[in-house]
């Protein structure tokens, strides 16, 4: 496969080394603590549908005749939003704000990327709304981005190939003069 050039502007002194790049358990945690953070931005929504669905179970249903509200859906879309905005102009979702990490491009030091990367590194989740196999595309980037981070020297998701960018421990960025952290 042919090399991609680097980007205008890239330093090679600042790119990071492999101790650099966020581990395959760091990057764990940051999906753990994600998730996390939208269960409990979603409580509002979904303790009373819960409440339906086990008072449906009482009644000798199977819970599965309880309507999923609209609410949910919304609130959904809401987070995900919130998340690609944050990649784009924080540089990070909110675990992995929590755990030191920043979303970079491909130099490995340039953070935050930008909308095109964030919205990039959203699309394997987003075709999780096709219906029938959507499900199948968001665990299948998964599963590829565990092997791959385990693999790759740079530790590279799905994602980050997606989106051609680098997840790092925000230890080892440097600010520019005149660039606030």
């Amino acid at each position: 496969s042919e090399a991609i050039p680097p980007p205008p502007g890239y330093d090679p002194s600042k790119r990071p080394g492999d101790e650099r790049f966020a581990t395959v358990g760091v990057r764990i945690g940051a999906a753990l603590l994600d998730g996390v953070v939208s269960v409990v931005l979603m409580l509002p929504v979904l303790i009373p549908y819960l409440a339906d669905v086990f008072d449906d179970i009482d009644a000798g249903g199977d819970g599965t005749n309880v309507e999923v509200p609209a609410s949910f859906l919304a609130g959904s879309i809401v987070i995900g939003i919130a998340w690609i905005l944050m990649v784009a102009f924080v540089g990070a979702t909110p675990g992995k704000l929590m755990l030191g990490l920043r979303i970079t491009t491909a130099d490995g030091a340039t953070t935050p990327p930008g909308m095109g990367p964030a919205v990039l590194r959203a699309l394997p989740s987003l075709a999780g709304l096709i219906p029938l196999i959507g499900q199948l595309i968001p665990v299948g980037f998964v599963v590829a981005s565990l092997v791959w981070v385990s693999r790759d020297p740079e530790r590279r998701s799905a994602y980050d190939r997606i989106a051609n960018t680098r997840v790092v421990r925000k230890s080892y960025l440097t600010t520019a003069p005149g660039q606030t952290d």
